[in-house]
């Protein structure tokens, strides 16, 4: 059994899936967590993690995260992780094909879990993880969870809670060492109680979302920003609109990149030699950028709501301390 941690000590930190740093951004607000190596495959993302934080080492693939390897890049302790998964699996948007998908990265996730045994963690993926087949997907999750002796707390917050202009839900789950906990309920009834599929609204997707925000293991409700004036009825006409929008790609490129006229092939060869190397050159650049913002808005459009992830960190922070106190 793992003793119980200093809620107030400094919490080493592995980021795993870690795109361009949103979550380690989160807890630099709240304070009290230090990221001690990354791991992420895109390359892209991984240019924008070494300008950023160029004394965190990165581990390209999770295939290839281990105790040893996590030596061989100098880290000898983890208190805790923190991961958005993948969510292509589990998105309303695709196929959901949740643990038939090969993009599906929690068997990974728990390995790694498994093999690290941190203190605690936080999951953040999209809500369709909730529905996905069925609800027998994060059954499954919960399940695995309470087998290793952690005690979920799990909910979903909108950006537009914590003012954004948008909805953008997403589930998090915070996964902490339950040992001391519920020390008198014998272990094979703590499992059963925590995977209980009435606590996620069963098998129906209808029940799923309205019970989302009941208790699955120990839940209690992550606590919201009173200045928050978000509201999702307000802005669901805002984001239809800017969806639709025909002009909206186009407006968001010439907002960052500058316009280029391109020539026809004919316009080009009517040019003087020297003009025409000019502009092949001036082309080749301008393409360049625009790969470069493809990638950008992916990489943004991939990224956690800081302000929502540093509200998970502060439950994270309350949830060691109780901890710490009932020890």
């Amino acid at each position: 059994m793992i003793d119980p941690i200093t809620p107030f000590k400094t919490q080493k930190v592995l980021d795993l899936c870690s795109g361009i740093g949103g979550f380690t951004l989160a807890h630099l607000i709240t304070g009290g967590f230090e990221t001690v190596a990354f791991c992420e495959i895109n390359q892209y993302c991984q240019q924008v993690l070494n300008l950023h934080f160029p004394q965190i080492p990165i581990i390209g693939d999770i295939h290839d995260i281990t105790v040893e390897s996590l030596a061989r890049v100098g880290v000898r302790e983890v208190d805790g992780i923190i991961t958005g998964l993948p969510c292509p699996p589990f998105s309303v948007a695709g196929k959901r094909l949740a643990s038939l998908d090969s993009r599906n990265l929690f068997g990974e996730f728990f390995r790694i879990l498994c093999k690290v045994r941190p203190h605690w963690a936080i999951v953040e993926n999209v809500p369709g993880l909730i529905t996905a087949e069925s609800g027998e997907f994060f059954r499954s999750v919960l399940w695995q969870f309470a087998q290793m002796g952690f005690d979920v707390e799990w909910g979903v917050l909108s950006a537009s809670q914590v003012g954004a202009v948008h909805k953008r839900e997403r589930i998090w789950l915070i996964a902490t060492n339950s040992q001391s906990s519920r020390r008198d309920t014998s272990w094979s009834q703590r499992i059963q109680e925590r995977t209980n599929l009435a606590s996620i609204g069963g098998g129906d997707a209808a029940n799923c979302q309205k019970h989302r925000l009941t208790n699955s293991v120990e839940y209690a409700a992550f606590s919201q920003p009173t200045s928050s004036r978000g509201d999702d009825r307000r802005t669901t006409g805002l984001d239809e609109c800017l969806l639709t929008h025909a002009g909206l790609d186009y407006w968001l490129t010439s907002a960052t990149i500058p316009s280029f006229s391109r020539l026809t092939r004919r316009e080009v060869a009517a040019l003087p030699a020297d003009s025409q190397k000019e502009y092949c050159q001036l082309y080749a650049e301008y393409q360049s950028l625009r790969r470069q913002h493809k990638q950008q808005l992916m990489a943004l459009g991939n990224a956690i709501v800081l302000q929502c992830a540093a509200l998970i960190f502060e439950r994270l922070k309350t949830i060691l301390s109780q901890q710490q106190k009932n020890s």
